[in-house]
């Protein structure tokens, strides 16, 4: 059932993606989610020699165009789906952030990641813990937001442990989308 449930709304989510990627709607979308991204990116302290990661950023790239249009530093959003990816490069060039926001088709499990400063992890990036693991083991340095749904939602999504082996939870924001956005920190063992 969970499985399920998680599935349809991922499957919702691109469906919606697709449809306002592509027209005024997306700008209106995106500003929709401007103060409470902005908010929710207050726990960690970008600077502009910062290079930030968005692992799972869809073809509707909210997080970046945000920040990237608010805040100075060096973004980069990775997505599987090569139709995604169109979609948000389009995005970032409608709004004429070419050259602090790239977009590029990657895999979390292969996309390299030791220069980053901040990564954040999508809800439905998978498989979960294979990619944490990667992160911890390749981007010691690195500051990581992981989203997550609102602790209500566990049952949909079909798990109850949201934080990954070897990070503990430093601060916390609950989004209004029912996100609850984790700054982490890597923990000894």
């Amino acid at each position: 059932m969970a499985k399920k449930s998680k599935g349809a709304h991922d499957v919702l989510l691109r469906t919606f993606e697709k449809a306002v990627a592509t027209n005024f709607l997306g700008s209106v979308y995106t500003k929709f989610f401007e103060k409470m991204t902005l908010e929710e990116f207050a726990m960690v302290d970008i600077q502009p020699q910062h290079r930030v990661l968005h692992i799972g950023c869809g073809g509707v790239p909210n997080t970046l165009l945000i920040l990237g249009n608010h805040v100075d530093a060096s973004y980069t959003g990775i997505d599987r789906d090569r139709a995604a990816v169109s979609r948000a490069r389009a995005m970032v060039e409608r709004q004429g952030l070419t050259r602090r926001v790239t977009i590029e088709q990657g895999d979390a499990l292969t996309y390299p990641l030791a220069d980053f400063d901040l990564i954040v992890v999508s809800l439905g990036v998978e498989p979960r813990e294979r990619v944490f693991a990667r992160i911890r083991e390749e981007a010691p340095g690195a500051a990581v937001i992981a989203r997550k749904p609102w602790d209500f939602m566990d049952r949909i999504y079909g798990r109850d442990a949201f934080i990954p082996r070897g990070f503990e939870v430093v601060d916390v924001f609950h989004r209004q989308d029912f996100i609850k956005s984790m700054l982490l920190k890597k923990t000894g063992g």
